[in-house]
C-alpha cells in the first residue's frame, strides 16, 4: 500500500503531470457511471437505490461510429500538414483532437499529433504520447487521415528546412467552409499551418453523419489511454468495487474553473484576489454579475450544493464515493459540509490497490 502511493505521489508530482492522474479519474469516472446511471424521466417518489445503481436501458439506441461503405481512404497526396494545440482541460482537450482529426479529413491534411497545452493551472507537460497510445491512435485512424507525430524536415537543393507551419486563429465553432477557404488558402501557400488556440474551434452541428461517426470513432475507439494509466485506473476501480456500490465525481470546484465563471461573491476577500488575478491573466476582460450569472446556471455548484442534490436523488449518508481531481478551492470551509453528508469519501491517494 505504501509504496503503492509513493508511486501515485511521484507520477502526479512528476514528468507524467498532474493530467496523467486527471486522466486515472476519466477512466474510473467512466466505469463508474456504467453501473449509476439512472433513468432522467424517473421521479423522486419512484426512485430506489437499486434503481440508481443499475445501468439504464439502451432504449433502443445503439453504437454507430463504423463509416459506411462509401467512406474511401484518404487519397494519396496531401495538401499540407494541421498542427493544432488542444487548450483547455483534458475533456476539452480530447474533444478538441477529434476536430482535429475531422478537420484533417475535410482539408485532406496530414495531420500532426496534436500538442496538449500545458495548462497553467495544472502546470502539465505530458503531452500526447503521455497519456495516450500512440500506435494505437494512428493505426485505428489509418483509413480516415494520415497522421505523423512531427512535420519531417525538407530537403530541397542540398538544404535543409523545417515546416512549422503558418498560424491561424480559427473562430469559435467555425464552419466547415472556414477550413476549406481560410484555412486551406493558408495551408497550400506554407505547407502547413498552425491552429491555436483549438478548443471548440469546429461546428458542433454539421449535417454529415459520415463527418460525426468520425467524430465517435475518434473518442471511443483511437483515443486509448497508456497501458500503466489503465492499468492503475482498474486496479482502483477494482479496489472500490470489492467493497460494493460506489460513485465517481469530480466537483470542479476548483480555481481555474471558478476564475473562468467570474463567480466570486461567496469567497472571503483574500480568495477573491486569487481568482481576479488568476483570471486577468488566464481569461479575456469580461465583467460578470454574481446573482446573475448564478441565475443562469453559470456559476458551478458548491460541494455542499452537489451533496443535497445527491441525499434528494435518494443517496444516503452511507454512500462510498470516489472523490476526482485535487484539492477544492476555499479548502476545508467547503469540504466539510460535503462531507458531513457523505462522509465515506475516498481519492486516488487514500484508496489500497495492493491486493487489487
Amino acid at each position: 500500500m505504501a509504496l503503492r502511493r509513493r508511486q501515485l505521489k511521484r507520477l502526479s508530482g512528476g514528468t507524467v503531470g498532474k493530467l496523467w492522474i486527471v486522466a486515472i479519474v476519466l477512466v474510473i469516472c467512466t466505469l463508474s457511471l456504467l453501473t449509476s446511471r439512472t433513468r432522467s424521466t424517473a421521479t423522486r417518489s419512484e426512485i430506489s437505490l437499486e434503481e440508481l445503481w443499475g445501468t439504464a436501458p439502451s432504449d433502443g439506441w445503439r453504437p454507430s461510429s463504423a463509416p459506411r461503405s462509401d467512406w474511401l481512404p484518404p487519397p494519396n497526396h496531401s495538401n499540407g500538414y494541421l498542427r493544432v494545440r488542444c487548450n483547455g482541460g483534458l475533456n476539452q482537450q480530447r474533444t478538441a483532437i477529434c476536430n482535429a482529426v475531422l478537420s484533417a479529413r475535410i482539408m485532406n491534411a496530414t495531420l500532426v499529433l496534436p500538442e496538449l497545452d500545458a495548462n497553467s493551472f495544472w502546470h502539465d507537460d505530458s503531452g500526447f504520447q503521455g497519456i495516450y497510445d500512440v500506435e494505437h491512435f494512428i493505426k485505428t485512424l489509418r483509413y480516415d487521415v494520415r497522421i505523423v507525430e512531427s512535420i519531417p524536415d525538407i530537403h530541397k537543393n542540398g538544404k535543409t528546412k523545417k515546416l512549422k507551419g503558418y498560424q491561424l486563429r480559427p473562430p469559435r465553432d467555425a464552419p466547415i467552409s472556414w477550413y476549406t477557404t481560410v484555412a486551406m488558402q493558408k495551408m497550400k501557400e506554407h505547407g502547413a499551418i498552425y491552429l491555436t488556440p483549438f478548443s471548440h474551434r469546429l461546428a458542433e452541428e454539421i449535417d454529415n453523419p459520415e463527418y460525426q461517426r468520425l467524430r465517435c470513432r475518434v473518442n471511443y475507439h483511437a483515443l486509448r489511454f497508456k497501458p500503466h494509466i489503465m492499468e492503475l485506473s482498474n486496479s482502483i476501480v477494482n479496489r472500490l468495487r470489492s467493497q460494493g456500490h460506489f460513485m465517481a465525481i469530480h466537483l470542479r470546484f476548483e480555481m481555474d474553473m471558478l476564475a473562468f465563471a467570474g463567480c466570486f461573491d461567496i469567497f472571503t476577500p483574500e480568495e477573491q484576489k486569487i481568482l481576479r488575478k488568476y483570471r486577468e491573466e488566464n481569461f479575456a476582460p469580461k465583467d460578470t454579475v454574481y446573482s446573475e450569472r448564478r441565475a443562469i446556471g453559470k456559476c458551478p455548484l458548491t460541494p455542499e450544493e452537489v451533496a443535497y442534490i445527491l441525499r434528494a436523488m435518494g443517496f444516503d449518508h452511507s454512500t462510498r464515493i470516489y472523490l476526482a481531481a485535487g484539492d477544492l478551492f476555499g479548502g476545508e470551509r467547503f469540504t466539510k459540509p460535503f462531507r458531513l453528508l457523505f462522509p465515506h469519501v475516498e481519492n486516488h491517494s487514500s484508496v489500497d490497490t495492493t491486493g487489487s
